[in-house]
């Protein structure tokens, strides 16, 4: 086992293998990248890197050291059962910082609870444990994924553990916003950036991994998630299709000015299901970004939702271009609206309906 076991972005993967070779990994680093690119993923192996006991490769994935840290592998697992254990421990959990660490010298400090946030009372733990010696000779490793989701209180507390932290620990920051952190913390980190996986990379990620009913899926799965082999693996493929397809049959309906029964049914449809902000914005920006590139006729972008050509080609023939920046316009009010707890239902009704052609068909 080893670094050639993660895919893509293999100049980081040099990097990481240069700084360990030289024994000269520094005190911070920042993941940075989208979701779902494998940035928990090679922290997990750089930690096992850092304290495998047999070295095979890059690590071996059999040393008790390996297999410990193993066990945070599947973050979301691990945060979840981290949970649990916090709420038998006190009736006021959000006042214990959520811990993660099953190798002494390894700890992951996750963003929990409802609003998935990074706690100030987990960057105090971190300001307090900081001093304290690793149990071997190697580095005392902490690993804090997400780590935007941050208040200010507590990026301020990051950020003097970042001043002055000890020789012997490593603090392992990932994130999708980078612009997110407070400058001082990322002028305090060695940034590496990841890049989104090529299509058939993903293919083959999920070919590896018996993921996907078949090739045709896995195709669709690799589309959609545009280069994150991570949210390939993760996605809810039949429930992604039903809101898209709703979705489009309500950007249709809202452009052409007509049918709003049809336009009003499949607005109660989706949001009488409970669909999360984040995928109902997510699958329409995806939708906007292919109409754009069809529209402007971008080269080389192939479309995440390519089982849908027709359609997309017919509402972007409604819309046009100048139509899909004032559509982008319009659904940043959206979610402006969502995040203000206007109801969903009304909220996605006013943003199709506000979407009438912005010039004449021929």
């Amino acid at each position: 086992m080893g670094f050639d076991d993660f895919f893509g972005n293999g100049a980081i993967l040099d990097a990481l293998r240069r700084m360990l070779a030289r024994d000269r990994l520094p005190h911070a680093l920042l993941f940075a990248g989208p979701a779902g690119v494998g940035k928990y993923t090679l922290a997990q192996m750089l930690a096992k890197a850092i304290h495998c006991r047999e070295r095979v490769q890059d690590f071996c994935g059999n040393c008790p050291s390996c297999k410990m840290i193993a066990l945070a592998d599947d973050r979301w697992k691990a945060v979840e059962e981290a949970e649990q254990e916090r709420e038998k421990l006190t009736k006021r959990p959000r006042e214990l910082p959520l811990i993660i660490q099953h190798h002494p010298d390894v700890v992951m400090l996750a963003p929990n609870g409802p609003l998935r946030l990074f706690q100030i009372e987990q960057a105090r733990h971190l300001k307090q444990t900081l001093a304290f010696v690793p149990t071997g000779n190697r580095k005392k490793l902490f690993i804090l994924p997400d780590a935007e989701r941050m208040d200010a209180a507590a990026a301020n507390s990051l950020l003097k553990s970042l001043e002055e932290p000890p020789p012997h620990a490593l603090l392992l920051l990932t994130t999708t916003s980078e612009a997110a952190l407070l400058p001082t913390i990322r002028s305090r980190c060695v940034p590496l950036w990841f890049s989104p996986l090529r299509r058939e990379e993903a293919i083959e990620f999920l070919q590896q991994r018996d993921a996907g009913g078949d090739a045709r899926e896995r195709e669709l799965r690799a589309a959609i998630s545009k280069g994150s082999p991570g949210a390939a693996l993760r996605l809810d493929l039949e429930r992604f299709l039903r809101v898209r397809d709703s979705l489009l049959m309500i950007l249709e309906a809202g452009i052409e000015g007509r049918n709003f029964a049809a336009l009003f049914a499949q607005a109660q449809k989706i949001t009488g299901r409970e669909e999360t902000l984040e995928n109902l914005l997510d699958v329409l920006y995806s939708l906007l970004q292919d109409i754009l590139h069809i529209e402007t006729k971008a080269n080389g972008e192939p479309l995440r939702n390519a089982d849908r050509p027709r359609m997309l080609q017919q509402v972007a023939r409604l819309l046009g271009a100048q139509g899909v920046m004032r559509a982008m316009t319009a659904l940043e009010n959206l979610e402006r609206n969502l995040r203000r707890n206007v109801p969903s239902r009304l909220a996605l009704e006013a943003f199709a309906i506000g979407l009438r052609p912005v010039r004449r068909v021929s």
